[in-house]
């Protein structure tokens, strides 16, 4: 299949994926095919992208409908059962098709309706979209409607985001949690992503590298929007985002033999987890454009190294992309149960080769762009993860139950798409 064709199908997909209440995160018959918020979110941004290359009424519709969609599912009251908190955006929303949820003790909502919360990054991350969707359409109607759940979702990173008052937000199972949830609230949201070598969980709350530089993006831009309309609001995002970064770089950065790294994340004693993974790449992807001017939530002088370290052959295979851990990792795991362990997904792929660009390190972004394609182009469709087994064959995910990967993968999809249109 060459890749205009690839392209055409891929297309296909989102609009299959889309609906009349926003973007499923994988084919509808398959395990998760139904609304997530950081999917949806991360989908959307890249939609956006694509669009900025060929324009495409089509992709901004679809991603005004689950924007606004997103906001109707908003925190609006405390549930520890769900973890939803006032102002926090969804992390998984179903109408139907959770019998196996149901069975695992899962808070279902009075209405019928499963809505779980437990996701650290899906505020930031939506709030970073909605910014985005106006910043490119210019729609002051949807900006209307969403500025107040924009408000309320900055007020939660500000307060119950960052629990402890760090400036960094992080999360913790709920007090008085009797249902089941998510142990783990970032992308890589498998437990054993996070388990230590002893097989145990890190004491919580824990602050993942990632959703730290999507909470300093979201606050930088908001930032830029209220000192226009409210500069006193715009001077408390500002300094929560200086604070943030200050504390950043002074507890998630380590050295890792020649390089200095950034921590997988923090634990709740503020102890860094030094598994090497490809997330911190992620804060390159969440840089600050102001007036031709780049910031990330990283020091400069620290970037080059850690591009440099994600580089290495035990996290960057010219064939495959970079690796969710690297093999070095004691908690690696080469085989094809390997969710987030040591897997590649080409949404961490195209999130890390666009930050690459917006810091013009095209060699470096073109090598991993290049290496990302191929594995969708050998499976012929946008897949949720792959492995790469010791004899050099990509092979799909299936666990130890038999539950394969998905095979259409809307974050996925849009990543794809992104790689295979042209400016």
């Amino acid at each position: 299949m060459n890749r205009q064709t690839l392209r055409e199908l891929i297309y296909k997909q989102i609009l299959e994926l889309s609906h009349e209440e926003g973007i499923n995160a994988s084919g509808r018959e398959e395990i998760y095919g139904c609304i997530f918020g950081r999917d949806s979110a991360i989908t959307i941004l890249k939609l956006l992208r694509v669009n900025e290359k060929r324009h495409s009424p089509q992709l901004l519709e679809i991603s005004r409908r689950a924007l606004l969609n997103l906001v109707t599912l908003q925190g609006k009251e405390f549930n520890p059962q769900s973890g939803e908190e006032p102002g926090k955006f969804i992390h998984e929303f179903r109408k139907e098709g959770f019998d196996h949820l149901i069975k695992n003790n899962w808070f279902v909502y009075p209405d019928g309706t499963l809505k779980n919360y437990d996701s650290i990054d899906s505020t930031p991350l939506t709030l970073i979209a909605l910014y985005r969707y106006f910043e490119t359409t210019q729609d002051t109607e949807f900006l209307n409607e969403v500025l107040p759940a924009v408000e309320r979702g900055l007020n939660w990173i500000i307060t119950f985001g960052d629990k402890d008052k760090d400036y960094l937000i992080e999360y913790e199972i709920p007090e008085g949690r009797t249902c089941t949830g998510l142990v783990v609230h970032s992308w890589t949201d498998s437990h054993e992503s996070l388990l230590q070598i002893d097989g145990k969980m890190p004491g919580y709350p824990i602050s993942p590298v990632e959703a730290q530089g999507y909470a300093w993006l979201a606050l930088k831009l908001w930032a830029d929007y209220y000192a226009q309309t409210s500069p006193q609001f715009a001077r408390k995002l500002l300094l929560q985002a200086e604070n943030l970064k200050k504390v950043f770089n002074k507890l998630f950065l380590f050295k890792d033999h020649d390089y200095y790294f950034l921590s997988q994340a923090l634990d709740g004693l503020k102890k860094q987890i030094n598994t090497v993974t490809g997330n911190p790449l992620i804060a390159l992807w969440a840089s600050y454009n102001h007036n031709g001017l780049l910031e990330s939530v990283i020091d400069e002088k620290y970037l080059l190294d850690i591009v440099k370290r994600a580089f290495e052959p035990d996290l960057f295979d010219p064939a495959a992309g970079i690796r969710t851990m690297s093999t070095k990792s004691l908690t690696f795991n080469p085989s094809e149960n390997s969710y987030h362990n040591g897997s590649f997904w080409p949404v961490l792929n195209g999130l890390i080769q666009e930050g690459l660009e917006k810091w013009d390190l095209y060699a470096e972004a073109t090598l991993l762009k290049e290496a990302s394609i191929k594995p969708i182009e050998f499976f012929g469709t946008p897949i949720e993860l792959y492995i790469k087994s010791s004899d050099g064959m990509l092979l799909e995910y299936k666990n130890i139950s038999g539950q394969v990967g998905c095979k259409t993968q809307a974050w996925t999809a849009a990543a794809a798409l992104d790689w295979l249109t042209e400016d």
